[in-house]
């Protein structure tokens, strides 16, 4: 009979063995796999048939709807290690009026971990939870999720309804965030008996409930608790004096999540930030959050949360939270976060981001190297828009302090420099290294830049948008070693002009080298722009600079590449490709590029120069230099405040002005003189002035007479005779420009030519000239004197080449200079012409016929005075 007994029993046992789910066969020592509603029943059958120890693993979501089915009970308490793996289990269970309702209802020795049980349970009896009806043994519960809202009569509990007396158990990175509601009283947010020992350890609980916050606990009864070490609460269960109160917002942002995670090796809670809005139990290192510090002068300020690989969440941190107590409402601030953190960077691991917070600066005033230094640190550091103006030169040697990062404000060069000697390895290098619709004016750039890097400017590297450059110098020499590939890319003003950028040039300058040294780099560069990808306007510009182009691939442009529209634009020296008028040396010494470039127009001055140096723009402070000539708009003509001519020092004249005050540095003494003067100076009674005599007669002598005018007209010889010092300067004097038209006289065989460059001794002799010498004759020039010349403003005489006289007598008025004394004796003086004291020929002959037919007086004949009674 017992044999029979044990017989029948193996056969059952057998039969329910082979009649389980694949997933679920498995020895009672092993673990077991659960991923169905099946599989999930199966093991509930076998533990609570008597295989408590059975470890089991759930490998997917799983939803048991509305059957009962708890693992565990007081006769076969769950022993073994549960793991959800991260899935969630879910019940809709309705027990009526049962009571001590939990998916494990009793668990001794145990270890569930990783589980999420969802859903609801509702009863009208009490003992109803979301994981865990009753504990005993040493258990540990981790990394759990109770998200079940339950509703029923009293002693409810979010995770574990009671811990038996000599239990000892563990709860670990949980968390509850389901509904509780009581019909009657009594419930806990996590343990509501805790009869033995119990420890709660970094849980979060953020769930709803009806407690009444005298009887009811958001953990458990504290007195029965032995550790509750950093647990938290969104909503109090209840009493909430013990744990810690959260905010939304701090659940939300990633930071508890980050103190939940209580800086553990591993990943024991996570959060997709943006997405979740509570902290998660988990092991997903996907989910991991980490913590960025942002520092200010060393000290932490602030913090921002991030996922794994993904940029912070929220906002970046305002000025308010860097500065603290020192921020000022008053004021704008910008922030620079080091490496250029954004709120874009991706977070890979806990960092520290040091944050520097300066005060937005609109206006900036530039006065020494460190302001523009610290120019160029606001911009690059995000103030784009700064406006700045330079208030004295600077000098910033050989520290490579450029202005990057597009900037966009209005620069005023005041009429100031800016010089650098910049020796570099680096490409893209200028004063302004990236500009984006930037206003630059008045400013003057000069000094040196070598480098081996490609592009390089006088100026600005790149330009993007919409550019003015007004009134702005470059005088700065470039030296470029590149030779990687063809063009150096190299520009007077500016390297590079992008697609869809466009830069409009007025009343600018470029007149600094650019040498190529290698064969390569001599072919590609620019008198004012390299490259030109976008468009190019240039008007009433100037490019008087030197360069080695070599243009045999067609690389190389005065102006700009393309086609640049030019108004009004000239040039010196080509670079490579020819565009805008070429201007002779003379013409931009002599003044007459700058007025063209003036362009007529009279609201200002624009351009301005030193006679005999080259065009340069207009600056007030120049007014004061010797021979300074600009355009003054208060009685709209040209100006110069002190014009200055010097003996010997011819100065080419190519633009009418006035003078308010004309100096002739030249020695003079009584007697007299020769000029021809480039500008109308009054005679005002201080000298006499004659011009050559219309008729003039043969022989030795050169006639003059005497000229009425008020002034001396510039560019007219003259013959001057003074008893004292002679003075050529004045006030307000009108200087003119070049013209020959009355530079010469001619009177017969004889001419008059005035000077206002110095003629050299082979010139002279070979125009058979004469040249008043102090004893107040005209000498001819020969080419055996070399020393012999005709200075500028003065003039000489020629006559044809077949007279051998080598002194000419000066009659002036009928006054003979050089004459000898007068004579009665006529005889010997009938040869030649006869001349009255006013310079009229009288008869060809003094014979005896014409000695008769004469008037009595004094006559000249052969150069000398003659008696006839």
């Amino acid at each position: 009979m017992k044999t029979t007994t044990i017989i029948q029993r193996l056969c059952i046992f057998f039969a329910l063995v082979l009649s389980l789910p694949a997933g679920a066969q498995s020895r009672s020592d092993s673990e077991i796999s659960i991923s169905s509603k099946a599989d999930w029943k199966t093991f509930r059958d076998r533990v609570n048939s008597g295989q408590t120890n059975i470890n089991a693993k759930m490998t997917a979501d799983i939803d048991l709807g509305e059957e009962f089915m708890m693992v565990g009970s007081q006769q076969h308490k769950y022993s073994g290690t549960f793991d959800g793996n991260g899935h969630s289990l879910t019940v809709n269970w309705n027990a009526g009026s049962e009571s001590n309702i939990a998916p494990f209802n009793t668990v001794e020795n145990a270890t569930i971990k990783n589980l999420r049980v969802k859903g609801q349970i509702t009863s009208k009896g009490n003992g109803l939870c979301g994981l865990i009806w009753n504990v005993y043994g040493t258990t540990t519960v981790s990394g759990c999720i109770s998200e079940v809202d339950i509703k029923g009569a009293a002693l409810l509990a979010g995770m574990i309804y009671e811990i038996n007396r000599r239990a000892e158990v563990t709860v670990i990175d949980c968390l509850v965030k389901g509904r509780i509601t009581a019909t009657k009283e009594r419930m806990a947010g996590f343990v509501f008996k805790p009869n033995g020992h119990c420890s709660l350890i970094n849980c979060l609980y953020a769930g709803e409930n009806n407690a009444d916050p005298k009887k009811d606990y958001t953990f458990a009864p504290h007195r029965k608790l032995d550790k509750l070490e950093n647990c938290y609460l969104l909503n109090p269960c209840g009493r909430h004096k013990w744990g810690q109160k959260v905010s939304a917002e701090r659940l939300k942002s990633g930071e508890m999540t980050r103190i939940l995670q209580a800086n553990r090796t591993g990943t024991f809670w996570g959060q997709i930030l943006g997405k979740d809005d509570l902290p998660q139990p988990t092991n997903d290192i996907s989910k991991h959050v980490y913590k960025v510090d942002f520092t200010h002068n060393g000290q932490v300020k602030t913090s921002r949360y991030a996922t794994k690989d993904n940029p912070i969440f929220g906002s970046m941190p305002d000025a308010k939270e860097i500065l603290g107590i020192d921020y000022d409402p008053r004021e704008s601030y910008m922030l620079i976060f080091e490496s250029d953190f954004s709120a874009s960077t991706p977070i890979s691991g806990d960092i520290k981001v040091a944050v520097m917070a300066n005060m937005i600066i609109e206006k900036m005033n530039i006065v020494t190297a460190e302001d523009w230094k610290k120019f160029c640190y606001l911009v690059n550091s995000g103030q784009k828009g700064i406006n700045a103006k330079l208030l004295q030169d600077i000098y910033l040697g050989n520290d490579i302090a450029m202005v990057g990062n597009n900037y966009s404000g209005t620069f005023d060069g005041n009429n100031r420099t800016i010089y650098f000697d910049w020796d570099t390895n680096a490409d893209d290098i200028a004063l302004f290294k990236k500009v984006d619709g930037t206003t630059i004016k008045n400013l003057r750039t000069e000094g040196t830049i070598k480098s081996s890097g490609h592009y390089v400017a006088g100026l600005i590297d790149e330009a993007y948008g919409s550019n003015t450059i007004s009134g702005c110098v470059s005088n700065v020499n470039i030296t470029s070693t590149y030779d990687k590939s063809d063009g150096c890319g190299a520009g007077g003003m500016i390297s590079y002009i992008a697609s869809n950028a466009h830069v409009t040039f007025k009343d600018c300058l470029v007149k600094g080298s650019i040498n190529a040294t290698s064969e390569k780099g001599k072919k590609g560069l620019g008198g004012f722009v390299y490259l030109k990808n976008g468009t190019c306007t240039l008007t009433n510009c100037l490019y008087a600079g030197t360069n080695n182009a070599d243009n045999s691939n067609n690389k190389s442009y005065t102006f700009a590449s393309g086609n640049p529209t030019l108004n009004n634009c000239y040039y010196l020296n080509a670079c490579g490709n020819k565009q805008g008028k070429q201007a002779t040396l003379e013409q931009l010494k002599n003044g007459e590029i700058s007025k063209i470039l003036q362009d007529n127009r009279t609201d200002a001055s624009y351009w301005g120069q030193v006679l005999g140096e080259m065009p340069d723009l207009y600056r007030e402070a120049d007014e004061n230099k010797i021979n300074y000539v600009f355009y003054y708009r208060v009685y709209e003509c040209w100006k110069c405040d002190n014009f200055r001519l010097t003996d010997e020092k011819p100065l080419s004249i190519g633009l009418d002005f006035t003078a308010n005050k004309a100096t002739y540095e030249r020695t003079f003494s009584a007697g007299k003189v020769t000029v021809c003067l480039p500008y109308n100076l009054p005679v005002w009674g201080r000298f006499k002035a004659y011009k050559l005599l219309d008729v003039q007669g043969y022989g030795n002598a050169i006639y003059f007479k005497e000229v009425k005018d008020d002034e001396l007209k510039a560019y007219r010889p003259y013959l001057l005779t003074t008893d004292g010092t002679l003075q050529l300067s004045g006030e307000h004097i009108q200087v003119k420009a070049y013209k020959t038209d009355d530079l010469k006289q001619t009177a017969g065989a004889f001419s008059f030519i005035g000077t206002v460059a110095n003629v050299n001794n082979a010139t002279a002799a070979a125009a058979n000239a004469y040249i008043l010498q102090d004893d107040g004759k005209f000498h001819k020039v020969t080419a055996e004197n070399t020393e012999a010349i005709v200075p500028a403003y003065r003039a000489y005489v020629t006559c044809p080449k077949g007279a051998g006289a080598k002194q000419l007598s000066i009659v002036i008025d009928g006054e003979t200079t050089g004459i000898g004394g007068a004579t009665n004796d006529a005889r010997g003086r009938a040869d030649g012409p006869v001349y009255d004291l006013q310079g009229r020929r009288m008869t060809d002959r003094l014979d005896d016929a014409a000695r008769h037919r004469l008037p009595a007086g004094m006559y000249i004949v052969g150069g000398r005075k003659v008696v006839v009674k």
